[in-house]
């Protein structure tokens, strides 16, 4: 009972830490470790979600503490600026909600803090996001399995 708390323990830190490699790695695990596809789905998902928790939490308090200690006096708007701009203009947080399985659970987390902390439904929305891509990315690795496409 305790080696399969201890398991699931680590693969909810892979999740949070590498969200886009968490399933393939758990339904391509050579151990002796056979996930099925609704373990991983479970895993990866609930494992993102508290990353997903912390992270958003944490980002707010850094950027908040940030604010508050180093206020600057006029912001310079360089090129990388511009771009981040441009990008959350044109996609907004559907944007983000789109890219990040493929980004990771921290940063996705913190930009989301830093760009839509004051809109209530980003958190669970952000946790939603990272269930689909678990889905997702569960089910194509558990597919790429059962056509014997292994990864060697």
């Amino acid at each position: 009972m305790w080696e399969y708390l201890a398991r699931v323990f680590m693969w909810w830190l892979v999740s949070i830490v590498k969200f886009l490699a968490a399933p393939f790695s758990m339904i391509f695990n050579p151990g002796t470790e056979h996930w099925s596809l609704v373990e991983t789905i479970a895993i990866t998902s609930s494992g993102a979600a508290l990353g997903v928790f912390i992270f958003f939490h944490f980002g707010e308090i850094i950027f908040n503490w940030l604010a508050h200690h180093f206020q600057t006096k006029k912001r310079i708007f360089n090129r990388r600026n511009r771009f981040f701009i441009r990008i959350k203009h044109k996609w907004g947080f559907k944007g983000l909600l789109f890219v990040s399985g493929l980004i990771s659970v921290p940063i996705a987390s913190m930009v989301g803090a830093k760009l839509y902390r004051h809109n209530p439904n980003a958190l669970p929305m952000l946790i939603i996001a990272f269930f689909c891509w678990s889905v997702v990315l569960s089910s194509i690795a558990y597919g790429l399995k059962c056509l014997g496409m292994a990864a060697v």
